[in-house]
């Protein structure tokens, strides 16, 4: 196993970091409980707004490929930069709840601006409007994402216990997607109602976002007090450590990877069960086939994590999604059983990554802090998020550029070359991306045993033993 020697002037003097904690169920539902508000309007954005910016707003799909495109960019490069702030961060709410709280109301206010533009807008100014909004919200997006993924790696250096928090945290975003699925994105499906009904669910959503967010950020318990003022030297030392690290360097390259497989699964949906699968109304029924099968399985995978690796599940889930993709090659006209079980069999998957895959992570973290000394949890969630961001963003403006390319016109009969390319976009990269994925994981070598040494490791020095 490729190993790095722990820094010799890693501090000795301060109060050990809380190496064990039990967490109360209460604290472990409070975590997850604002991911369902937020991931019910982040998916929403991702499944419909494509959709309902060129079929209802009426953007060229190039137009709204190139702003979902360099938002993304912006979202990506931002992530490290609020890593390493809440990092750096000294507040009496600590350092991740601090920006959790203050991120509340522009992901609420952002959020409402994008679905509600004024109907009298010039298709300039509407173009400029929905890229502020969009901007805005991605913004605000990653100043909640980013400190309360790295919240969870505090909450507890126990296995276990990091298992229970990121659980809670997925079935959360499940929860938000099931949401999105069967009640925001069939209320949007009828375009000659949905510029009215967009404005309202903005609005509900908002509001939802606002209040969980701020009433997580006041009520759970911060870091623990030794984590305070440990993070990085600066940003460009802190993005050196995370590349430095051999168990990260393999899990930025997965993330990537996979995250540019399917990041236009989710906007392609809408456009596959109209125009390639061809039945009325079934899109939030594929959704749903998707989201409950990952809540389903979260309980599922965290008890497998007690008897097995944990990164050699995350690889059965990986295999899961990639037969899933694979199947969409027999996708046609009528056929929803394949839709279906591409559905169900990703979902399944996606529940394992999501969920021990954030804890694997918070493991790799640990590694830094035997190496360096120092916690960053906020530098390396951050610098994991810029790398699914980037790839996410360079697929769907691929999906964007790949529509007006071949010919798309929206609400009309779509000639084969179109068919094909959206059973490709929605089918075939992202299998091609998980199978390079599954082989990449494949030299990950961070296992139970190996951490455990790392945190007794920690734990003595910390003791200044």
């Amino acid at each position: 196993m490729e190993s790095t020697s722990p820094a010799a002037s890693a501090p000795t003097t301060q109060q050990p970091l809380a190496g064990s904690r039990a967490l109360a169920w209460s604290t472990i539902g409070l975590y997850g409980f604002p991911t369902i508000a937020v991931n019910f309007a982040y998916m929403l954005i991702m499944v419909m707004y494509m959709n309902f910016a060129t079929d209802v707003l009426l953007i060229a799909p190039a137009t709204i490929g190139a702003i979902f495109f360099a938002s993304k960019m912006w979202d990506a490069f931002s992530d490290p930069v609020v890593g390493f702030l809440s990092d750096k961060t000294r507040s009496r709410l600590g350092r991740r709840r601090s920006w959790m709280l203050g991120s509340a109301l522009p992901v609420a206010g952002f959020g409402i601006m994008m679905w509600s533009p004024p109907e009298d807008l010039s298709s300039t100014e509407l173009a400029l409007w929905v890229g502020v909004a969009i901007f805005g919200f991605y913004t605000a997006y990653t100043a909640f994402y980013v400190p309360q993924l790295a919240l969870g790696a505090e909450l507890s250096y126990e296995v276990r216990e990091r298992n229970r928090v990121y659980g809670s945290r997925q079935i959360g975003t499940a929860v938000g997607l099931l949401l999105a699925f069967t009640l925001g994105a069939p209320l949007l499906e009828d375009h000659e109602t949905a510029r009215g009904t967009a404005a309202e669910l903005g609005w509900i959503i908002g509001l939802a976002c606002l209040l969980s967010i701020s009433i997580a950020a006041l009520l759970l318990p911060r870091e623990p007090i030794g984590a305070e003022g440990r993070g990085g030297r600066n940003l460009l030392t802190a993005m050196r450590d995370v590349w430095r690290n051999p168990h990260a360097r393999i899990l930025l390259f997965v993330f990537f990877i996979e995250s540019f497989g399917v990041g236009g699964t989710s906007v392609m949906a809408p456009y596959v069960v109209k125009y390639v699968i061809k039945l009325e109304g079934i899109l939030g029924i594929v959704l749903l086939a998707f989201v409950v099968p990952t809540a389903v399985s979260i309980p599922v995978w965290v008890w497998l994590a007690g008897h097995f690796e944990r990164h050699k599940l995350w690889m059965a889930g990986m295999t899961m999604s990639a037969i899933g993709y694979a199947s969409l090659i027999f996708l046609d006209e009528g056929r929803l059983g394949v839709m279906l079980f591409c559905s169900v069999m990703c979902g399944t998957g996606s529940g394992c990554g999501s969920t021990l895959g954030q804890a694997i992570k918070a493991d790799v973290i640990d590694y830094d802090e035997y190496v360096t000394g120092e916690r960053k949890e906020g530098s390396y969630f951050a610098i994991w998020a810029f790398m699914s961001k980037l790839a996410s963003g360079l697929m769907i403006a691929l999906v964007g550029f790949a529509l007006s390319w071949v010919g798309y016109a929206e609400n009309t009969e779509q000639p084969a070359s179109t068919i094909n390319v959206m059973i490709l976009l929605n089918g075939g990269i992202p299998f091609l991306c998980f199978v390079v994925g599954i082989a990449a994981f494949t030299r990950f070598r961070l296992n139970s045993s190996e951490h455990r040494r790392v945190r007794e490791a920690i734990s003595q020095r910390n003791q200044g033993l």
